[in-house]
């Protein structure tokens, strides 16, 4: 006999403009189950999960916990019924101490009327250390590492009304809460999770990563442009199909290199000696025409700062870049410091970066100008004046090209799904005239169906001769992708690795030094 279910959501629709974001939902959810909810961006889960927890008001259907029936966008009340919502941005004050952020929402106060700072810290400390008994509630949250934020963050959702009138957390939901962690933070998160399932609290789980529905979840519900799919026992279904019923079809793993095989390709990205006091120390390396590179490693072994070095955002950097014989850094083979971020555009080296809302895209401005901002001047009449129509030609050509879907290409990034924001940036990157493109996470925070979109992108930037640097976290991907895979650590390249020794095995050996150390060669 199955248990009965805890919470409901009935026949929930919800629309924003013109857009449904939720038509005719229907999911239930058992007490003390790890339940996620997946679907590409613009499915529809996050605004299914804020919907339960009333920070929605939806334009139909109901939603009971346990019995009740919770006023429709009343986040107040779906609080004091046991309902909370731990956000995936965190939405925190770093100045302040753990406690202080933990009693935003009510300061506890002495008979005098003074805010009560030994309470504070009590409180703060009962929350905080039933998950992690290392956070110091009394240091700058600002100071803790993103995962033991996101854990204090959780803490909060812990949290009841002392007064009497509020309930102890029942359900929590979880929006894509290791969105930004490492490995080791986001296995540390899981297991918060369970333990909390363990409890008896109901959690909804937001999430693009595969592997932590199989880890973690009870069962998955499935939605699709706003529809419900299904929901399945996670025990009794393998990830392709779960894939299918996200995105409608199966998807087609991309193919690595052969072993044995070699880009053919000329050289067109070489790197020696880059160096840059606390970042990197004595790099080199170089990447053939047609030629997939990854650069795998732990969080902070220098993988971005790597990037950021061979693009020019690095000042402190100096070594010898050149890009299709150009030098971006160097006279000869003297080191120097880069010349400039405009050098290198001008080049040929696009660069999508990890974090796309604060480096890559202009929010203010529309999707046509994001694509033309770094080629404006190249598109330019003899007289440096703007031409509209050759901005226009490519704007639409790039959208079509990589599948963008917006409601104009005026529209704002911020319009945009995760997804389309990274195939925006991506749409940038890739022109005629690009040589070398530098991908860093370039998946993150995207569907699975995106992802395949990536995927295809990436390789067939390869296959017409560019060379591609591809950093990522997620070891399958890199793999996948990857010709042959760079490994650093402390700032410094271990190893190189390809063909059948390109494994998540060798990749962690070299990353935590649990092997001799190999040489990084440089590719010929």
């Amino acid at each position: 006999m199955n248990p009965p279910e805890f919470l409901t959501a009935q026949n929930i629709s919800k629309r924003f403009g013109i857009t449904q974001a939720l038509d005719q939902v229907s999911v239930s959810f058992r007490q003390g189950e790890v339940h996620a909810l997946m679907g590409e961006n613009g499915a529809g889960k996050s605004t299914l999960g804020k919907t339960i927890a009333g920070l929605y008001l939806q334009d139909q259907g109901t939603v009971t916990l346990d019995g009740r029936v919770l006023t429709p966008g009343d986040i107040d009340q779906s609080f004091d019924a046991g309902v909370r919502l731990v956000h995936q941005e965190l939405a925190q004050c770093p100045n302040l101490s753990v406690a202080e952020n933990l009693s935003l929402h009510q300061m506890p106060a002495s008979r005098a009327g003074f805010v009560d700072f030994r309470a504070m810290r009590d409180r703060a400390a009962r929350l905080v250390h039933a998950l992690d008994k290392g956070i110091d509630v009394e240091a700058p949250l600002g100071l803790l590492s993103p995962g033991r934020r996101q854990i204090c963050q959780i803490a909060a959702a812990l949290d009841e009304d002392e007064s009497g009138g509020g309930s102890k957390a029942k359900v929590i939901v979880l929006d894509e809460p290791t969105s930004s962690l490492s490995v080791a933070e986001a296995d540390r998160l899981l297991e918060i999770t369970r333990h909390l399932a363990s409890l008896g609290i109901t959690i909804i789980y937001v999430s693009h990563r595969m592997g932590e529905i199989f880890q973690v979840c009870d069962r998955v519900t499935v939605l699709r442009d706003g529809k419900f799919v299904a929901t399945n026992i996670v025990k009794e279904i393998d990830e392709p199909t779960l894939v299918e019923q996200m995105i409608g079809r199966r998807l087609q793993t991309p193919a690595r290199a052969a072993a044995g095989a070699e880009a053919q390709g000329n050289v067109i990205l070489e790197v020696q000696g880059l160096s840059s006091p606390g970042r990197l120390a004595n790099v080199s390396f170089s990447v053939r025409g047609g030629e997939v590179v990854g650069i795998g490693g732990l969080v902070g072994a220098g993988r971005s700062e790597l990037l950021d070095a061979v693009f020019g955002l690095d000042h402190g950097a100096k070594g010898v870049v050149r890009c299709d014989g150009i030098s971006l850094a160097g006279q000869g083979e003297t080191p120097t410091h880069h010349q400039g971020t405009k050098l290198s555009i001008s080049s040929g080296v696009g660069y999508v970066p990890e974090d796309r809302r604060r480096q890559g895209l202009f929010f203010e401005l529309g999707i046509d100008e994001n694509i033309v901002m770094p080629f404006m001047t190249h598109l330019a009449s003899a007289l440096g004046l703007r031409a509209r129509p050759r901005e226009r030609a490519l704007v639409r050509d790039k959208m079509t090209e990589f599948r963008v879907k917006a409601a104009s290409p005026a529209s704002k990034p911020g319009e945009l799904s995760g997804g389309n924001q990274q195939k925006l940036l991506i749409a940038r990157w890739l022109g005629k005239d690009t040589r070398l493109l530098l991908l860093d996470e370039p998946t993150r925070g995207i569907d699975i169906g995106t992802k395949s979109e990536v995927y295809r992108l990436v390789r067939e930037a390869a296959d017409r001769g560019l060379a591609v640097v591809l950093v990522s976290s997620e070891m399958p991907e890199l793999l996948a992708l990857s010709d042959r895979v760079l490994v650093m650590a402390s700032g410094k390249l271990q190893g190189e690795l390809k063909g059948d020794d390109a494994t998540q095995t060798n990749i962690l050996r070299l990353a935590t030094g649990t092997t001799p150390q190999r040489k990084a060669a440089a590719s010929v």
